[in-house]
Formats: C-alpha cells, sequence, structure tokens
C-alpha cells in the first residue's frame, strides 16, 4: 500500500499530468489517507517547478555569459600579443600607424563584445518571461478550478474550460452539500502569496539583469525589448485573471523598467552631446547638407540635432506605450508626471549644455589668438610675416562666425523645432505660460551667448 502510495504522490511531479489523471490520483489519495491533503501537495509542486525553471533559465545564462567572459579575455591577450608584434615590426622602419589606430579598434572591440553580452541579457530576461507567461497562469487556474468547486467536475480527459477556471470561489472552501468534496484544507489566499512570491523572484532577477545592460547599447533594441517583454506578461496575466497583487506588482516592475530606460536615455542624450563638442571640424555644411538653413553651420548642431531626436523619439515612444497599457487598470498620472518633468529638464539641459560648449569655443578661440607684436620680432630676428599674421587671424574670424552660426542656428531654428515636436511629452502637467517660459529660457541664454561670442569676433577683427 505505501509503495502504491508513493507511486501516486511520484506521478503528481509529471510535468505532463492532465486534470483529468490528476483528479483521479486526488480522489485515489484521499481514500487512502482522508486526512492528507493531495491537492496542496500538488500545487506545492507545481509552485516549486516554476521557481525551478528561474533557476534552470539563470544557471544558463551565468554559463554562457561566463564563455563570453573567457572569449573576452582570450581576445584581449590576442589582440595584446598582435599590438606588441606591430610594434617590435615597425620600431625599425619608425612606424606607428597600427600604433595610433589602435585605440579605435580597441574601442570597436569593446563595443562588439559589450553587444553580445547584452544579446544574452535579453535572451536570459525574454526565456524568464517566457516561464511565467507558459506557467504562472495555468497554475492560478488550477487553484481557482480547486476552490471554487469546479476541480472535481470537470469531465475525464479534457482539460478545464477558461469559464470554469475563473469562476469567482464563494468560499474558501466547497460546500459539502450535493455530494461536493473538500479537496484541501488551505485557501486561495495562501495560493495567491505562492504567486506573489513568484512573480517577486522573477522581479529581482529582471531588474538585476536590467541594469546591467551596457550604455552603449542603449539605442540597440535590448532595453526596449525587454520592457516590450514584460509588458506582454502583464497582459497575458491580467486575461487569464491571475492573482490581482501578482499583477500590479507586474504592473509595478513595467513602470520602474520603463522610468529607468528613460532616465538612462536622458542621461546618455547629456553624455553623448558633451563627448561630440570636444571638437569642432570648422568645415561649413553645403545648403542641402544643412537642410536649405541660411546659416552657414558645421556638422556639430546636426549631430546634436541627431542626438536628441534618437533619444526623444524612444522616450515618447515608451511613454505612449506605458500610458496605453498601464492606464485602464492604474492611475499613473503622478508618478508618470515626475517622469515627464525629468525628460523636460534633461531636454533644456540638452540645449543649454551644448550653449555652454559653443560658449568653450570662442572663449578658446580668442586665448589661442596669436600675440601680433610678439610675432613679427623675437631676439632681434625675424619670426614669421605679415601675410603669415594675416592668414592665422582669418582663419580665426572664419570660426568665430562659424560659432556664431552655429548659435543662431540653434536660438532660431534646432530650439523651436525640437521643442514643438517633443514638448506634448510634458504638456499635459504644464500650462500655455510655463511652456512659454522654457522657449523664452532658450532664447535668452542663446542671445546672450550670441552677444558674447560677437564681442569676442569684434575684438578680434581689432
Amino acid at each position: 500500500m505505501q509503495e502504491f502510495r508513493g507511486m501516486l504522490y511520484k506521478s503528481m511531479e509529471d510535468p505532463h499530468l492532465d486534470f483529468a489523471e490528476l483528479e483521479n490520483i486526488v480522489r485515489l489519495l484521499l481514500e487512502l489517507e482522508p486526512e492528507t491533503d493531495p491537492v496542496w501537495h500538488y500545487l506545492n509542486i507545481q509552485n516549486s517547478r516554476i521557481h525551478g525553471l528561474f533557476e534552470k533559465c539563470t544557471q544558463d545564462h551565468e554559463l554562457r555569459m561566463e564563455v563570453l567572459q573567457n572569449k573576452i579575455r582570450e581576445k584581449v591577450l590576442s589582440d595584446s600579443k598582435w599590438r606588441q608584434l606591430q610594434q617590435d615590426s615597425n620600431k625599425s622602419l619608425e612606424v606607428d600607424s597600427a600604433i595610433c589606430d589602435s585605440p579605435r579598434a580597441d574601442q570597436l572591440s569593446t563595443n562588439f563584445m559589450a553587444e553580445e553580452a547584452d544579446s544574452l541579457r535579453a535572451t536570459y530576461t525574454r526565456r524568464l518571461t517566457s516561464v511565467l507567461i507558459q506557467h504562472v497562469p495555468a497554475f492560478w487556474r488550477l487553484a481557482l478550478s480547486v476552490f471554487s468547486g469546479k476541480f472535481a467536475k470537470t469531465a475525464s480527459g479534457n482539460v478545464v474550460s477558461d469559464s470554469d477556471m475563473n469562476a469567482k470561489p464563494s468560499a474558501n472552501k466547497n460546500d459539502d452539500k450535493g455530494g461536493d468534496v473538500k479537496y484541501t484544507n488551505h485557501t486561495l489566499d495562501e495560493v495567491a502569496s505562492m504567486v506573489r512570491d513568484t512573480i517577486s523572484a522573477f522581479d529581482t532577477k529582471v531588474q538585476s539583469t536590467f541594469r546591467d545592460f551596457e550604455e552603449c547599447n542603449i539605442l540597440c533594441p535590448y532595453m526596449s525589448d525587454t520592457i516590450k517583454e514584460i509588458a506582454k506578461a502583464c497582459q497575458t496575466l491580467e486575461g487569464k485573471d491571475s492573482s490581482p497583487t501578482a499583477v500590479k506588482l507586474l504592473r509595478t516592475l513595467h513602470f520602474q523598467m520603463t522610468k529607468l530606460y528613460v532616465l538612462r536615455l536622458c542621461s546618455w542624450m547629456r553624455a553623448t552631446t558633451k563627448e561630440i563638442s570636444k571638437d569642432d571640424t570648422w568645415v561649413i555644411l553645403s545648403t542641402l547638407e544643412r537642410n536649405k538653413s541660411p546659416y552657414a553651420i558645421s556638422c556639430m548642431p546636426l549631430e546634436f540635432r541627431d542626438i536628441i531626436i534618437s533619444a526623444m523619439d524612444r522616450i515618447d515612444t515608451m511613454i505612449l506605450n506605458l500610458m496605453s497599457e498601464t492606464a485602464k487598470s492604474y492611475d499613473i498620472s503622478q508618478p508618470l508626471q515626475e517622469i515627464n518633468e525629468s525628460v523636460r529638464l534633461a531636454f533644456l539641459n540638452s540645449f543649454l549644455d551644448f550653449a555652454g560648449y559653443l560658449e568653450r569655443f570662442g572663449g578658446e578661440l580668442t586665448e589661442n589668438r596669436p600675440n601680433n607684436e610678439n610675432n613679427y620680432v623675437q631676439n632681434g630676428y625675424i619670426n614669421g610675416t605679415r601675410e603669415t599674421s594675416a592668414n592665422t587671424d582669418g582663419d580665426l574670424h572664419k570660426k568665430l562666425l562659424v560659432v556664431l552660426s552655429n548659435i543662431g542656428y540653434c536660438k532660431a531654428e534646432l530650439s523651436e523645432e525640437l521643442y514643438t515636436t517633443y514638448r506634448h511629452i510634458w504638456s499635459p502637467v504644464r500650462n500655455n505660460d510655463e511652456r512659454s517660459s522654457d522657449m523664452r529660457d532658450l532664447m535668452t541664454s542663446f542671445s546672450a551667448l550670441e552677444e558674447k561670442v560677437l564681442d569676442q569676433y569684434t575684438f578680434a577683427k581689432v
């Protein structure tokens, strides 16, 4: 008898066990041992199985990351040996072009490896979400069928229907009248607690992985795809009438990840603006290249424009998705207002940062202006000619004119264009006076900078 009982409990561990077989096993176990709780035993098995699948995903991911790390170490070692060979072979010829190119090659290699790592992270979160979507709704529906009294009434060989599964239990235990059987001494709240723990474990793993995504890949789809996966999980659990608290936990995770991604895009926008502003080519773009703008600008303002658009388009999409997917069930107006305000400030500060970099260019040009009096005669010998000095001054004047054109373009065209395009992100929480104030502040900053650089140009012409 004990052997038969053990066989029945063992059969509950079969992941392909259907409901009809489960019912028969439960009935047999209750006949053998009326005081036992085989249904609760089965629910615990299924709960442990879901957590086990999570851990399997984690182990596989860690193994893949370890393989990638070994691959990176091998490549670093190989590149180091190759660079040493190049240096040794070039010493006699005094050639160092390969050495000069090595930092760029190293950066490309680093970015490639970072993208591979992020690809593995995205795959990991996708597998975790797949486990959640595949197993948690079925687990909850089984619990509902047990506590609603539908569990023992399913037809042999058929799975429980959605209508039966989603029927609301009127009490924590079945009414014994009419031949109904009480299949467990536990409550649905206890099952809901299991589901909450499962969602919490999922939350921890996904959030930790999401924070590890590399900054250099922020424009790649890895982060946004992960957020889409979480949104899909939210929709699935809502559709299967899962535990309300579990769905709320998932919605919170979805919001937090969207917020984190948006804030990282804001940081990237300002950091990349700083990066492109380290140097300017001083080459004036053609009329066609600058979209027929009357301002004779260099490429830097257009690079700045591309950065803003790349970040803000993604931010706009993320916020719209968040609103459409969450607004039906939850009021997120207050936390969303905080995100919108952060985006507005990052947008405006990016322009102010860029204005500061243009101001720096103007200052550096005038500071580096050669002293003409010392240029002609030094220690009694001629040190250059008036023609050379004139060429140097002419070059300085042209560069200052480029800076002035860049400032004018940002003031008259770019700031208005981009603010008008993206102000709908934060406009619901700001009145018309506040919107006007934003543009007025930008115009004031660029006008003051324009006057300052114009004074520097006038001084340089003297």
